[in-house]
Parts: structure tokens; sequence; C-alpha cells
């Protein structure tokens, strides 16, 4: 019923969408409403995901390992990696009346993992959207960080350029507006542990947005900056996942604090203090990982332009999917 509710609801604003397109010409018109049909489609799922766990029994509460067998606790968890527990806090217990959800408890092996392959996967977006290959006018702009965005805005605003300024605003509030997704659908995150129900839906929504982004770089006309936008909420649904399920330790969308880390950490170590040791191997990871992937997005996003991207649709689809039958 909530589903059926929803959906009626949003024949309106998907009406009120395509006709406020009504003044542009017809290349624009099957524009809107694919954008239309997106949020309903992230919309619905996501109602459809609450109330599946809603409806969850009592014996979808076990926590599981995917890389082992053996039943763990967040606290044992955070025993055996004391590293890691003060960067994200201890796991804190709140008294509650509903029914207990699924969730996957993290080790830190599977978290580095799957959090070196989101890091790759974010460089080769960021890559393929600041390499300017994508765009008939060259804009070179990054899409997993907004650092220079908002600097940028700043000199625009300062110069009376109104073009720059909106446009990395824009930029700016699409980023924003991926982590905004993700806080939404996970509203209550527990270090090192996963809610499917939750993370799921935000990695579908992640999927989508990457989908239209390579469909807006395929179709042309317009404006040739729209891609840009839709890969950069991507990349704020994707930072937002990693860094609160992992306390910060995986930051898989931008990198000046992890490289700041970096270098903290090996003059710490060169010093006789190991005690990050471990951590500076894990960061060291992601930053290879991202790299890797912007280098890998030059050839990608030469060879199939709008269609590269295809790729961090099926990678958030692949995890999205994965969540569930784990």
């Amino acid at each position: 019923q909530k589903i059926a509710t929803a959906t009626a609801n949003l024949s309106p604003i998907s009406a009120a969408l395509s006709n406020s397109n009504a003044a542009h010409d017809t290349d624009t018109m099957p524009r809107s409403r694919y954008y239309s049909s997106l949020v309903g489609i992230a919309v619905a799922f996501a109602l459809a995901a609450h109330v599946q766990a809603d409806a969850a029994p009592a014996s979808l509460t076990s926590r599981r390992d995917p890389f082992g067998t053996k039943k763990v606790t967040p606290q044992s968890l955070f025993a055996r990696s004391p590293a890691f527990s003060r960067r994200g806090g201890d796991a804190i217990a709140v008294e509650s009346d509903e029914t207990p959800k699924k969730t996957i408890v993290l080790s830190t092996r599977t978290a580095v993992l799957a959090g070196c392959a989101l890091a790759f996967n974010s460089g080769y977006v960021n890559g393929a959207c600041l390499s300017g290959i994508l765009s008939s006018s060259n804009t070179k702009q990054a899409a997993a960080a907004v650092t220079g965005a908002w600097t940028n805005s700043a000199l625009g605003a300062a110069s009376g350029n109104t073009a720059q300024f909106a446009f990395n605003v824009k930029c700016i509030a699409s980023y924003f507006g991926g982590s905004l997704i993700a806080g939404l659908f996970n509203p209550s995150p527990i270090p090192f542990e996963i809610d499917p129900s939750g993370v799921s839906p935000a990695f579908l929504v992640a999927s989508l947005l990457m989908y239209a982004s390579s469909s807006v770089v395929d179709k042309g006309g317009g404006s040739d900056r729209e891609y840009i936008y839709l890969a950069a909420i991507a990349c704020g649904i994707q930072n937002s996942v990693t860094s609160v399920l992992t306390g910060n330790l995986v930051r898989s969308a931008h990198f000046s604090g992890i490289t700041s880390d970096v270098g903290t950490f090996l003059g710490q170590v060169l010093r006789g203090n190991c005690a990050n040791a471990l951590k500076l191997k894990v960061f060291t990871m992601l930053a290879l990982s991202f790299w890797t992937g912007g280098f890998v997005s030059y050839s990608a996003t030469r060879a199939y332009a709008g269609s590269s991207l295809l790729f961090s649709s099926a990678l958030f689809l692949f995890m999205a999917g994965g969540l569930l039958v784990v």
C-alpha cells in the first residue's frame, strides 16, 4: 500500500517536471521524462526496501562476515582492530521497540578490499569527467571532489563571471545532494556494520545515476555538463556510504585528507613511531587504487566515449545486489 500511494503521488511530480520544460525544444522533452522516471524508480525501490525491513522476522538479525564463517559482534571486531576503533568510535547501543534488522559485520580486510574497489571506481569516474574528452566544449571538472569547485565558485562571484559561479555551485550542490541521499537511506549507521535495506538502495540510485550520465553523453544536445552533475551525485553517495560505515577509515572519493595522513604517518614511522603503520598501508592502497582508476579512464573514455561510464553503473549495481543476497 505504501508503494502504491508513493507511486500515485509521483504522477503529478512527473507531470510538473515535464510541463516545466514545455517551452524548450522537443529534444529536451525526453530527457526531462527520463530523469522523472529515475526519481520514481529510486523512491519506489527505497519504499519497498523499508517496507521489507519493517516486516523482517527476528531470524534475519544475524551478523556475518562475508569472508568468514564465524559469527562476530561489533565489540569483538573493534577489539581485533584497535587501530581503527578510535577513528570511527565504538558502536553505541540504542534501545528501540523496532524489530532488529539484518546487518552484516565488516571485517577490516573486507572493508579495505571493498574500499579499494570503490576508490578505483571514483578515480575512474573522476578521470572521465576531468579529462574533458566527454565534453564537446572540453569542460574539465572533477566529479569525485569539490574542493576546487568551492574556490572556483568564489572566484566566479568575485570576478563577476556568473557562468563560472553557477557551474561550480551546481557541482557542489550535486555532490552535496548525493551525500544527502545516502544519509536519508542510512540515517543511523554503525561503524563496520552494513544494513542492506539502507545501503543497497543507495548504491542502486548511484547505479541509475551513472547509467543516466552515460546516456546524456551519448545522447548529446543541450548542455554537455549534465553528465558531470549526475556523476558528482553518484560520487557523493559513494563517499558518504564508505565514510560512515568504516568510521572514516575508507574515504573513497577524495584524497586530500588521505594524502595528508599518509605524509603524517610516514613521518611518524621514520621517527620510530609505528602506531599508525597499519593505517599507512591501508591509505596507501586506497590512494594507489584511486590513481589507477584515473589512469585506466583515459584509454576507456577515448575508446568508448560515454559508454565507458557504464562500468561504474555496473559496479554499483553489483554491490547493491550483492548486499541483498549475502
